[in-house]
Order: C-alpha cells, then sequence, then structure tokens
C-alpha cells in the first residue's frame, strides 16, 4: 500500500499533522481478521506483542485500553527471549516495522519453536518473506516511532477479534482528533509553549492507567525528537518510590508532567492532585496536562498526538532534525561489524 500523497516521511511535523489520518489509512484484509476470529473460537490462552521501540508501543496501549474487559492476558515482550509461558495455546503478534529487528526476529524464531499462532506487521526485510504466517503489510519510508497510528489502527482490530469483542470505529477517531487538534484548546497551552517550558528541564511524564503508555511514549518521543532527556513513571507505584527522590536536592532539573484524565477514578484522582501538591512544595514547577475525550480511546490519541507535537517543537528549538537517529545507527553498525 501507498502512503497518502500528502505526507511526507521526512518531514516529522508533517507526520505528526497526519496523525490522525494515519489511523485510517490502513485497510486491513477481511482475512486477518477472519483468521483472529478462527483462533478465537479454537480457544486461547493469551496474547504476547513482540516488538521493540515504535513498534512495540502499540502493544502497551491495546493492553492498557483492553484490560479490563478482555478475558485473556496481553503481554509485550521486549527481548530476543519469548517469555516461557507463551506457548502454542498462546497467539504471537511480532511487529517489526523494518523487518529485521533482530530481538524481534530472535523471539519469533522461539514463537514458532513452540507453535504459537503467530500473526506478523511489517513494512518488508526478513519478515515479510515469511510465507507460515498471516501478514499485516505497512507502507515503507516511515521512522518506526511516526507509524504508530498505522500499527495501532491495525492490531487493535486483530486483539479485538482474537478476545471476541466489538471492533472499534477508526473513522470516528480520525475526525475527533482532526476536529481536537486544529486548536489544541483543550491543554494549558499550545505544543510550542510546552516545549518551551522544557528547556533546561528533564520532563518526567506520569500516567495512570491507560494512560501510562502514554507517559512512555512521550518518554521515547523526547528521547528520539528531541534528542533530549525524559523519563516516565506510573500512579500509584511511584508514589511508593520515585516521590522520595528529591528530597536532598533536584539536580537534573526534573518537572513533573501528571497526564490526566478527565475518567479518572476518585482515588486515582485524590492521589494525583496530593502527588502534585508535593512536588509543587518541593519547588519542582509540576504541571498538568488534561485530556477530556469522551472514552479512554480518545484520551490516549489526543495526548499521544499533542505529545508528539510538543517532541518536535522542542527540537526545533534545539535547532536539530527529529527524523535524524544517529546514535541508533552507530549502535546497529558496531553490533553488526
Amino acid at each position: 500500500m501507498k502512503l497518502p500523497s500528502s505526507i511526507k516521511p521526512d518531514n516529522m511535523k508533517n507526520l505528526v499533522n497526519h496523525f490522525p489520518q494515519l489511523l485510517t489509512t490502513l485497510q486491513i484484509e477481511s482475512s486477518i481478521l477472519n483468521t483472529a476470529r478462527e483462533f478465537h473460537k479454537e480457544g486461547l490462552n493469551g496474547i504476547c506483542f513482540l516488538g521493540m521501540g515504535g513498534s512495540s508501543i502499540a502493544g502497551n496501549y491495546v493492553r492498557a485500553l483492553l484490560s479490563k474487559e478482555s478475558k485473556i492476558p496481553i503481554s509485550v515482550t521486549r527481548d530476543y527471549l519469548l517469555p516461557t509461558y507463551v506457548d502454542n495455546k498462546w497467539v504471537v503478534i511480532a511487529i517489526s516495522y523494518s523487518g529485521n529487528t533482530e530481538e524481534t526476529l530472535s523471539s519469533l524464531s522461539m514463537a514458532n519453536e513452540v507453535g504459537s499462532r503467530i500473526i506478523l506487521m511489517t513494512s518488508g526485510g526478513k519478515m515479510a518473506q515469511e510465507s507460515r504466517h498471516p501478514i499485516i503489510h505497512l507502507p515503507e519510508g516511515l521512522q518506526p516511532r511516526a507509524a504508530l497510528p498505522l500499527i495501532f489502527s491495525a492490531v487493535l482490530p486483530v486483539v479485538e477479534s482474537l478476545a471476541g469483542m466489538k471492533i472499534t470505529n477508526f473513522q470516528y477517531l480520525e475526525e475527533v482528533l482532526i476536529k481536537k487538534s486544529n486548536t489544541w484548546n483543550e491543554w494549558r497551552a499550545p505544543p510550542e509553549d510546552i516545549a518551551e517550558s522544557f528547556i533546561g528541564k528533564t520532563p518526567l511524564f506520569i500516567g495512570a492507567r491507560h494512560l501510562a503508555p502514554v507517559a512512555y511514549r512521550a518518554k521515547c518521543q523526547i528521547n528520539e525528537n528531541s534528542k533530549a532527556l525524559a523519563f516516565h513513571s506510573e500512579i500509584p507505584e511511584s508514589n511508593h518510590n520515585e516521590i522520595e527522590s528529591f528530597v536532598q536536592t533536584n539536580e537534573c532539573s526534573v518537572m513533573p508532567v501528571f497526564l490526566r484524565s478527565g475518567l479518572e477514578s476518585t482515588k486515582i484522582s485524590r492521589r494525583t492532585d496530593v502527588t502534585y501538591d508535593i512536588y509543587s512544595e518541593m519547588g519542582l514547577g509540576p504541571m498538568n496536562l488534561v485530556a477530556t475525550g469522551k472514552t479512554q480511546i480518545e484520551e490516549m490519541l489526543l495526548l499521544t498526538q499533542f505529545l508528539d507535537m510538543v517532541s518536535v517543537e522542542l527540537a526545533e528549538l534545539y535547532e536539530i532534525d527529529p527524523v535524524s537517529v544517529e546514535k541508533i545507527k552507530e549502535l546497529k553498525h558496531r553490533l553488526n561489524k
């Protein structure tokens, strides 16, 4: 398949602006969904995502989104090894945008050995040469991190079919995101203002439940697009350890950024409010970014696109190319020697 002509693969801001459209660009073949439904009828003990970097994040989103409804476990593996609990009763979804990610190919080989039922997703490489398993073909030419909306829009319906659930309407989600992203009027400030507040700071993105993977995504985007340090954590877990780490000094100039949901439970809302107040009293200058979508998936995608744009704006402030990943390339080069 080809990308829409308005998309420029070498322009990260263009790609972020097209985030909503990318949610509906990839049309999954009916045979893939039929295969997933057959696996559901046959019975399965779990679903395991294999992937690294930008190719794996969709698995985290799916797991967080469906954790309340799915009656089977969903796991995400970023390693050379397949967890020993994954066997022929599990379905493995292996994602490698390039098709050559060595960790993913290694764990995929192990899934083949134990007889797992497998669905692949790739734009080419060694994985595309597989003939034993159904393949979801991705368009070539993107950075894996920019392909998140493409990947997510494909794997969510597959997992929903595997779990016997109703399939999500991505056409509706595209419309919601286009409307909201035209003004960004939900946020405290536009992306460029948030990016400017990160200059000289190390953002610590903090999320709870369905926004925890969005916090992780934001950290990765600042790392890769902005070439800057960033971290992520999760409430309530961080209240049992991380909160103590700022007592002495804030040598890293950490800036807590709380990702807030309009659908928060009373306990999570209260805990986050108190944590915010404590960090304010400590002089950390925390920030709240609140998404007010009608559903969890709306909130996840709205915050994701917004923070993706923040990372691109920060790259512009640092006068660096957000597409370039020279250190990653150098690492791969040395590993291949």
